[in-house]
């Protein structure tokens, strides 16, 4: 049985990490509810272990974030939304939550052209990257002195060329 997100797609909501009090194992999940309603949930009736809330963070869209996270740890899965994680890995996770937090990809027009098209997957580390290297295409570019320099409005003009070499031949 899998889980029909047909009704949190595109909503608001949260992402959450959920102990399991006594091993090493994490869910990742989301809600649109409280977190804390969902950790009372999940506790009362559908874990063996006792459950602590780790992190949590909201999200204009609760389906894309939770599933950015279950791809990138998809080789710390044990079932379902529940993870594996050892200290260094749950380090990495946590700091993951708080530096971005609320992270989604923008909702862009629907082009016909694009239709059939194959793209790569988009990931929060290819956009980073993509960012990073177009700031540092432009920063090449400005430092190599490609573009047109520009003379500020209160300063005074050099001198041009031509009347300096009419003064040198009289």
């Amino acid at each position: 049985m899998s889980f029909d997100d047909s009704a949190y797609k595109n909503k608001p909501g949260y992402v959450y990490l959920i102990h399991a009090v006594g091993s090493d194992r994490y869910k990742i999940g989301l809600t649109r509810r409280s977190v804390e309603a969902r950790l009372a949930e999940l506790n009362s009736s559908q874990s063996p272990y006792p459950l602590e809330l780790i992190d949590w963070f909201e999200t204009p869209n609760v389906t894309e974030d939770e599933k950015y996270f279950h791809e990138k740890y998809s080789a710390h899965r044990v079932h379902g939304e529940w993870f594996e994680f050892d200290k260094r890995t749950l380090s990495k996770v946590r700091r993951e939550y708080q530096d971005d937090g609320s992270f989604t990809f923008p909702n862009l027009p629907n082009l016909s052209f694009l239709k059939g098209m194959r793209w790569p997957s988009m990931t929060k580390n290819r956009i980073a990257l993509a960012m990073a290297i177009i700031g540092e295409l432009w920063l090449i570019v400005v430092m190599s002195g490609c573009l047109p320099k520009s003379t500020p409005n209160n300063s005074t003009p050099l001198p041009s060329t031509k009347s300096s070499l009419t003064m040198v031949s009289e």
